[in-house]
């Protein structure tokens, strides 16, 4: 699944624009590095999320196969302490 779609999908963003937007800015890594929106996104990949008041990181346990409610969707990815 695309990194854009996901981000979407996965409900961490209110919209695939949205998402493109935070990626191409550098706010929404992959693995650590900036990466495109059509990069492939995988289970066991983790998405830093850089806010102005902090980052998170979370790790993606799997992917959406159709659209999700955000309870749902909080299910497939969990926060990582680093």
């Amino acid at each position: 699944m695309r990194f854009d779609v996901a981000l979407a999908e996965l409900r961490l963003f209110k919209s695939r624009s949205q998402a493109s937007s935070a990626i191409q800015g550098g706010s929404a890594l992959l693995n650590g590095a900036r990466a495109k929106a059509s990069h492939a996104l995988r289970p066991g990949d983790r998405i830093t999320l850089v806010m102005p008041h902090g980052s998170s990181t979370l790790e993606v346990l799997g992917l959406p196969t159709r659209s999700l409610s955000k309870e749902t969707a909080k299910a497939l990815v969990r926060e990582v302490a680093e």
